[in-house]
């Protein structure tokens, strides 16, 4: 009706500037020699923000086509994607792992077949061993080794298994294998001529060894553990010594009898390749020497003689590193 008053939609309230609107209305896009016309604080119009906009736009407008060109090359469709072949030896190496798992628990408590068929049966395990019965090298076969040397003879699922004869830069090891390690009896032979015959735990010497040079001269019989010289053996040195005693990782230990080769010999104690303890020299022409060392040095020493067939006095390393000039060396020691 005519002269009644329309209501007015309410107005809304003005909305709050975001921080990022707020921070790019406050720059000034001025042109260069332009003055700044209004406070930094105060938001520019929503014209003014359109024209920064639109500047943004062109400016990034080059790098936002060129990133997009470059992802669209780097795409592939899953369907399209190559599949990774498996690594075959580290696949074995997997497969090994796990059987030596149950060989462990078999040497701790008894293991039922129901064990070995949950193993075997497993889906997973027959693929893998499907896997590597098609891609990996089984039966007799040679594998180079560069110019270096070769391995020929017997390989399991890509590694050295059974039957072997290896050469690399002048040794050849010909004996048994067992996933990839030498493993059981065999004979290794040095560039020089010299052979180690034994066996091999884990590709290392173990047990029984025998070492014999170039023309087939004994130079060390008796035991190894974990490759190195360990309980009694019998060692011939380079310069004519022999010793015959304990050993422990590859060094003298405990009792033995040590020969030089100018016809002497000494009987004692060995601690990780020194005198240690107790000990008897004896001379080439016949004197006799009761010793005691510690980690190799003399400490105390007696000598026997023939002709009163006894003793002397003991003497320290305090009296022992004087000059038998002076008046303090004990004289007694020369009757």
């Amino acid at each position: 009706m005519e002269g009644e008053a329309r209501d007015e939609p309410p107005q809304r309230s003005p909305k709050a500037p975001s921080l990022l609107g707020s921070t790019l209305g406050r720059l000034d896009w001025a042109r260069a020699g332009e003055a700044i016309a209004k406070d930094s604080t105060t938001p520019r119009s929503p014209v003014v923000n359109g024209d920064l906009t639109k500047r943004i736009t062109r400016r990034y407008k080059a790098e936002v086509e060129k990133s997009e060109r470059e992802r669209l090359q780097r795409y592939v469709r899953l369907e399209q994607q190559v599949k990774i072949m498996p690594d075959q030896y580290e696949m074995a190496r997997t497969v090994k792992s796990e059987l030596d798992t149950i060989q462990r628990k078999a040497g701790l408590e008894a293991i039922s077949y129901t064990t070995w068929d949950d193993t075997f049966g497993s889906e997973d395990m027959k693929k893998r061993l499907e896997f590597l019965s098609w891609y990996t090298t089984n039966g007799e076969s040679k594998e180079e080794l560069n110019e270096d040397g070769c391995y020929e003879v017997e390989f399991l699922y890509g590694m050295r298994h059974g039957k072997g004869k290896h050469t690399y830069q002048g040794q050849v090891y010909e004996g048994n294998w067992l996933w990839g390690q030498r493993h059981g009896s065999g004979v290794c032979t040095q560039s020089d001529g010299t052979q180690m015959a034994g066996t091999w735990k884990d590709g290392k010497l173990e047990g029984s060894v025998k070492i014999v040079g170039p023309t087939g001269e004994k130079l060390f019989e008796g035991e190894f553990k974990a490759g190195k010289r360990d309980g009694f053996g019998q060692q011939v040195f380079s310069n004519g010594d022999t010793y015959a005693g304990g050993w422990k990782d590859g060094l003298m230990h405990d009792r033995g009898v040590y020969h030089f080769a100018n016809g002497g010999f000494l009987e004692g104690v060995w601690q990780e390749g020194r005198y240690h303890g107790a000990a008897y020299f004896h001379g080439a022409d016949g004197s006799v020497s009761r010793r005691v060392y510690e980690n190799g040095v003399l400490l105390k020493c007696q000598d026997y003689f023939l002709d009163s067939q006894k003793f002397s006095k003991e003497m320290n390393r305090d009296v022992m590193q004087k000059h038998t000039a002076l008046w303090e060396y004990p004289k007694h020691a020369l009757d």
